[in-house]
């Protein structure tokens, strides 16, 4: 049986798994920076001196205070990662050695890739460790579709050809992304779920090792209009997507948000379907899936599906596991709003 060991510093290259067939997620250099300051785990199992096994994860706090293991921020994409040159009933022995490891005080939630060669002995292994299993939805783009402007409604169509003929497309930077992302963020009085910083060292990693790229959209300049006059205008979009051997992700997206109050002109309502299809564009060039990393909302899916054109579904495995209690707590919530919901009919019933 391998030994296992608990690693808390951050990700160092191993020796053992071999990164170029990893998802950009699970790679050595992505991990070591997305787990940034944040309470960074990693599990490991070894046969010998060699890494055969590794399961990264942050903890972090919600709300309530309840403590939770999750894939690494900025990872849509993580879960335990398996030396694929191992005998099957290794592997197994492998996933069951790094799930006994994770600790019981706290709820576990992963997304988890189910290309890998061993996603079964994943789904194995996590209900036989008493986790939950659903699915989450994704759409893909297979680089021998026909070309990309034929796969929407012709009405969406229009809507990107048009924007094409209003919008100049320009390749940013780092710097240039996270402040455009951040404005974003304190227009709407919201906040970012992870450090900035983490996001814009990514960025900076993965264009210098060219597995990123970032793009943004502003309104294509009158013919009299010089290069000076043109530094000052506000992008419209802007987007980031990332690939690996296999696959391109769209992986973040902002939109130049206007306060009601203010007199700046609106951003274009297409800027992020012209920047999308710039993207898979891109993908189909590199030959790659276009994979548009995770369908979150019914807003994101109306978008993926209807204003991307995308018809192939595929699907993650999500394993959770939650503590007694916050069991507990859920229960206690659920009991407190059908009371006061009883409560509520009964008063409309029988008014005072």
């Amino acid at each position: 049986m391998p030994r296992h060991s608990r690693q808390l510093e951050t990700a160092r290259p191993l020796p053992g798994i071999d990164q170029s067939d990893l998802p950009i997620f699970n790679q050595d250099w992505w991990i070591e920076i997305a787990c940034g300051s944040s309470r960074y785990r990693e599990l490991k199992v070894f046969d010998g001196n060699v890494v055969v096994g590794r399961l990264p994860y942050i903890i972090s706090r919600n709300r309530k205070g309840f403590s939770w293991a999750r894939d690494p921020h900025w990872s849509h994409l993580g879960g335990p990662i398996v030396d694929e040159q191992l005998s099957r009933k290794r592997q197994a022995e492998v996933l069951q050695s790094l799930l006994e490891q994770l600790p019981r005080w706290s709820s576990v939630d992963f997304i988890c890739n189910p290309n890998v060669s061993y996603a079964d002995l994943v789904r194995t292994a996590f209900k036989n460790a008493g986790f939950e299993h659903r699915t989450e939805l994704t759409y893909v783009r297979h680089p021998s579709n026909t070309d990309v402007m034929e796969t929407r409604k012709s009405k969406h169509n229009g809507h990107i050809k048009r924007a094409a003929k209003r919008l100049d497309c320009l390749e940013i930077n780092a710097e240039e992304f996270v402040r455009f992302y951040a404005a974003n963020l304190w227009t709407q009085e919201k906040r970012s779920y992870s450090s900035l910083d983490a996001m814009r060292s990514l960025i900076e990693e993965g264009t210098a090792r060219a597995q990123m790229c970032a793009i943004a959209a502003r309104a294509r300049p009158p013919d009299d209009e010089t290069l000076t006059e043109r530094s000052n205008v506000p992008y419209d979009a802007a987007i980031v997507y990332v690939w690996d051997k296999f696959r391109c992700y769209y992986w973040l997206s902002t939109r130049r948000v206007v306060p009601a109050d203010s007199s700046d002109p609106k951003p274009h309502p297409d800027a992020i379907k012209f920047l999308a299809v710039k993207a898979m564009e891109h993908a189909q060039a590199m030959n790659l899936i276009f994979d548009t990393d995770g369908v979150t909302t019914p807003g994101t899916e109306n978008l993926y599906r209807n204003m991307f054109g995308l018809r192939d579904e595929e699907t993650r495995d999500v394993f959770c596991r939650t503590t007694a209690s916050y069991r507990l707590l859920k229960k206690c919530r659920l009991f407190v709003r059908r009371v006061l919901h009883s409560l509520a009919m009964r008063k409309s019933v029988y008014p005072a």
